[in-house]
């Protein structure tokens, strides 16, 4: 007895959820050559296929699903949105999308994605301003505002929708943390105080405020004040308090009691973004743990791969194409740099398929090489999926000082650097990618666990958690593809 509708639904969902993507499709592209009308079946095959990173079939289905149901809104949002993700023309469908479900606010954001995308930025970042002026409660929208005037160079603009949101409401908690949030995670320290002194002045001491104030306070050098503040906050409430709270301790020199700040959230919820304190308060402290959380052998992984198996010349050409209409994001670690927007390795290109095949196989490879399992680890204690998926991907392109900040990315489980061109003539360790070292900004004198010299070719894997950054060089492009892997 063949497989039934209901069946393969359930399968697909459970597919999505466990990584066996590869058979569910299988069953339902044999199910729907004798059942091609069936629309529920059509959005899961897209989703699973979505999910090979075969989107140019994915598009397929939801085109031929959508001449079935005509009137989805869900379809046509689907559709326009996959469409952008593969790097094609998208904004008129998410037009058409927009007709048919107009209060449906994450299609506008799909479509100011695709403006930029089709460089038409400033046209879309027009049609964010007119909507938030009309809805000055629309909080993702006031985000993605934000970061489309980094994108376009409008560093005086980021603000803006929130500042005359909050003069139109000005008891608007949620558009005042917005206002402090936003330059706190793009480092704009003093800024995001200026910010919190004048939301604490008008609805008062309140937590959501202080500890903002807190962290810039000591972000800015002024250690004393914020110890004052940290105090009367008490025990951290949640993982972020306690990493600006561990942030304190470790630029005052106590790495003990940063590491006693953030153990008891280890194992909670969002670890993923304490464990790098982890790993500097215990090597600070000498604690033994130090070793076993980003020491050990096996946790990353160099790799020089065959330029001509990746297509290297005319994947740097189309990469260079790419980052012409690329800018910094408002909170990204890019130092005289641009990073494409959108997810790269999700791309239909031909230069993108074939290094993007190159780069699961290599990943697949470290992964099952890793250490044995620890239930405990952060790195090691992820099931191994013969094929990994791709959490997010992009292409950073650094010129003359450029540099990467040291930081971690929270959102991945391996992370990487693909050099596509390294500049010639690289002395006394310019240009290297540094891991396991302190970020900058706390003063700590800590050195990475290694550094790895960029050459054209060469990869690089390591825990997502695990602090990296690159040190400057003096001239040439500097241009890589980086990636995350997917938790399980």
């Amino acid at each position: 007895m063949g497989d039934d509708a209901d069946t393969l639904a359930a399968l697909a969902e459970q597919a999505l959820a466990n990584g066996t993507e590869v058979e569910a499709e299988a069953r339902l592209s044999v199910y729907l050559e004798d059942h091609p009308g069936d629309v529920t079946l059509l959005h899961w095959a897209a989703m699973l296929r979505r999910a090979l990173d075969r989107r140019s079939e994915a598009i397929a289905a939801l085109e031929q699903a959508r001449h079935y149901a005509p009137d989805s809104s869900g379809l046509a949002h689907a559709l326009a949105h996959v469409t952008l993700e593969a790097g094609r023309p998208a904004s008129a469908l998410f037009e058409q999308a927009i007709r048919m479900a107009p209060a449906k606010a994450e299609i506008r954001l799909g479509l100011a994605s695709a403006r930029f995308a089709e460089g038409q930025g400033e046209r879309g970042f027009a049609e964010l301003d007119a909507m938030l002026a009309a809805n000055p409660g629309w909080m993702e929208g006031h985000r993605q505002y934000a970061q489309m005037a980094a994108l376009l160079g409008k560093g005086d603009r980021v603000l803006a929708s929130i500042d005359r949101a909050l003069a139109r409401f000005p008891q608007g908690d949620d558009l005042h943390r917005m206002g402090i949030a936003l330059p706190l995670e793009g480092e704009r320290y003093a800024e995001a105080l200026e910010r919190a002194d004048r939301a604490i002045a008008l609805r008062g001491a309140l937590a959501p405020y202080v500890l903002p104030r807190a962290a810039a306070l000591d972000e800015t050098g002024r250690s004393e004040e914020a110890a004052s503040l940290f105090e009367a906050l008490g025990a951290p409430a949640d993982n972020g308090h306690a990493v600006w709270l561990a942030r304190h301790w470790l630029r005052r020199g106590n790495p003990e009691q940063a590491a006693a700040v953030i153990e008891p959230w280890l194992g909670q919820a969002g670890a993923e973004s304490v464990w790098p304190y982890a790993a500097l308060a215990w090597r600070l402290a000498g604690d033994p743990r130090a070793d076993w959380l980003d020491g050990a052998a096996g946790l990353w992984k160099v790799v020089d791969l065959d330029p001509n198996e990746i297509g290297l010349v005319s994947l740097r050409a189309l990469l260079q194409r790419l980052h012409e209409s690329s800018g910094r994001f408002l909170d990204q670690s890019v130092r005289e740099g641009t990073q494409t927007e959108g997810a790269l390795l999700a791309r239909t290109e031909p230069e993108i398929a074939r290094v993007r095949e190159v780069l699961r196989r290599e990943v697949a490879s470290f992964a099952a090489a890793l250490p044995d399992a620890d239930p405990e680890h952060p790195m090691l204690s992820q099931k191994r999926f013969p094929r990994p998926r791709f959490a997010g991907s992009w292409s950073v392109r650094l010129t003359d000082s450029g540099f990467h900040a040291a930081h971690h990315h929270p959102q991945g489980w391996i992370s990487s650097a693909l050099y596509v061109s390294v500049p010639d003539g690289l002395e006394g360790g310019e240009g290297h990618l540094e891991l396991g070292g302190a970020p900058a900004g706390l003063g700590i004198d800590l050195p990475p666990r290694t550094t790895i010299m960029p050459a054209e070719a060469r990869l690089v894997l390591f825990p997502s958690w695990m602090w990296h950054g690159t040190r400057p060089f003096r001239a040439g492009e500097r241009m890589t593809i980086a990636f995350d892997i997917a938790r399980t």
